[in-house]
């Protein structure tokens, strides 16, 4: 079931490279971090991270809709 679901979006999807950078440490719009209330969505063509209401955006104007999501929660 769940491979049935990501089938479509399976051609968009890029593996990393050494050359390559990820952004998965801050919005590139914003200072929204994973450890921020709603975490940080990575897109997984573009490797570009982005909080939830910027990554809203980025869908509309790329149409790219697959994101690895990251959240992060600091220890007491």
């Amino acid at each position: 079931m769940a491979t049935s679901v990501l089938q479509p979006f399976i051609q968009k999807v890029r593996i990393p490279t050494a050359g390559d950078r990820v952004y998965k440490d801050e919005c590139v719009l914003c200072f929204d971090t994973p450890e921020s209330e709603n975490g940080l969505y990575v897109c997984m063509s573009t490797f570009l991270g982005f909080c939830r209401s910027h990554v809203q955006l980025y869908f509309r104007k790329t149409s790219n809709s697959l994101f690895l999501h990251l959240k992060r929660y600091k220890k007491r």
